[in-house]
């Protein structure tokens, strides 16, 4: 019965403690109208749109995404060397998708800067895009299913 509890016992102290990212803040030049280009491109609903405090976009799963006017002209990108060869610029977010093809042509269609969709294999289907202030963000698919 010792060795049960304290096997429990090592099982709470491992578990993680940050459980799930619920929201993510992205810097825009102008709020209304990356609102709006969030809303019309993905879908996405409002939960509030204020100028003062920003806008909260909420995602399939419930999760939110801030927008928030920067001061000044700044993306969420980085550099990296470690990523896909030197001076890589890389995004600061992964969204998983449903439909990766129909995202990625309508994408297209409403000429967002959207590079090709690309099969990686055991990582799925992933492409990659730039929103209007230039964030640029992955978008993956495990498979496709039909």
């Amino acid at each position: 019965m010792e060795k049960r509890d304290s096997l429990k016992q090592e099982q709470v102290l491992q578990k993680p403690m940050l459980k799930r990212v619920h929201c993510n803040y992205l810097p825009v030049s102008n709020l209304e109208v990356a609102t709006k280009w969030y809303q019309e491109i993905f879908g996405l609903k409002a939960r509030k749109c204020d100028p003062k405090e920003g806008s909260i976009l909420i995602l399939g799963d419930g999760q939110w995404l801030f927008l928030l006017e920067s001061n000044e002209k700044r993306t969420s990108n980085f550099i990296t060397d470690q990523w896909d060869g030197k001076g890589y610029e890389m995004f600061s977010l992964t969204f998983e998708v449903e439909n990766i093809v129909e995202l990625h042509k309508k994408l297209r269609e409403n000429e967002v800067d959207v590079e090709p969709l690309v099969d990686q294999g055991s990582c799925g289907l992933q492409f990659k895009f730039k929103d209007p202030d230039g964030n640029k963000f992955n978008v993956w698919q495990d498979q496709i299913t039909t």
